[in-house]
């Protein structure tokens, strides 16, 4: 099943893919296919969500 929206970073509207470490809906784009999270955690500065109210587990 394909999830279809806008991405939680760079607010494109395309296919999305979840970011197992924190929770965002995000587009290719901003997926880190090597490491398989989005390019926030990937990056270091991933957490939850906004509004999700998870308080996330990586830092």
């Amino acid at each position: 099943m394909e999830v279809m929206g806008l991405c939680a970073i760079c607010g494109r509207s395309a296919k999305l893919y979840t970011c197992p470490l924190c929770g965002k809906l995000v587009c290719s784009r901003c997926m880190d296919p090597e490491k398989g999270v989005c390019i926030q955690c990937a990056r270091g500065r991933g957490g939850p969500a906004e509004g999700t109210g998870d308080v996330g587990t990586y830092r």
